[in-house]
């Protein structure tokens, strides 16, 4: 793992969850220490959880699922963006950047001050604003990620799922520079969810091409 940087929030019991979703269970049904032949993990939660990635269905009754999310755009060199606005990610801000079709963004803004996952929910987070997910259907990039559970509300999510662009919530950018990166993120492959916990990492790239604001 030399030179990657894991971006990805555990997954812990009692962790911030969607308040409509349900809660974080983890609890070990077999255990060593109480004689048994292994430790065994129990876990119950929302595919939605910590980090984790949308598929079409999540908001497309007729979208496809997790397991048909076309990997390609989840692999590969992806912008790491700090976001000065302190309440959303608006089109105003990203206009600033120089884009090519097939970008692939992760914005790092205020809700990357803490460590989120362990405080209450907080729904005061920024979001991706609709104006904001227009611009980027428009500049073709095909992967979003946001540092906090959701990406915005129901139209941007609409906007971006119906352009075919994957969706990464609950990033964990706290101690990650703007740049570029190569990024890996694998979503678990969970046949008819409309979304599922991922390992995501990211390595350093040196390049001219590093998008700023």
């Amino acid at each position: 793992m030399s030179g990657w940087l894991d971006l990805t929030t555990p997954i812990s019991d009692g962790m911030a969850y969607w308040p409509d979703n349900a809660p974080v269970h983890i609890k070990k049904t077999l255990s060593i220490q109480r004689g048994d032949a292994a430790n065994v993990t129990e876990m119950s939660l929302s595919v939605h959880t910590a980090t984790h990635v949308d598929a079409a269905l999540h908001f497309l009754d007729d979208g496809a699922d997790v397991a048909a999310l076309d990997l390609n755009t989840l692999i590969g060199p992806a912008h790491v963006v700090a976001i000065q606005d302190p309440h959303f990610i608006t089109r105003e801000e990203l206009e600033g950047l120089l884009l090519q079709p097939g970008e692939r963004l992760l914005f790092k803004t205020r809700n990357s001050d803490q460590e989120w996952a362990q405080a209450p929910f907080n729904p005061d987070f920024v979001r991706v604003r609709a104006d904001a997910a227009e611009w980027l259907r428009e500049q073709g990039v095909v992967c979003v990620g946001v540092d906090y559970l959701s990406v915005g509300p129901a139209d941007t999510h609409n906007i971006l799922l119906k352009a075919g662009i994957s969706i990464i919530e609950g990033l964990a950018l706290q101690h990650v520079e703007p740049g570029l990166y190569d990024l890996v993120c694998l979503p678990l492959k969970i046949s008819g969810a409309d979304g599922a916990p991922a390992r995501v990492i990211a390595r350093p790239r040196l390049s001219s091409d590093a998008v700023s604001i």
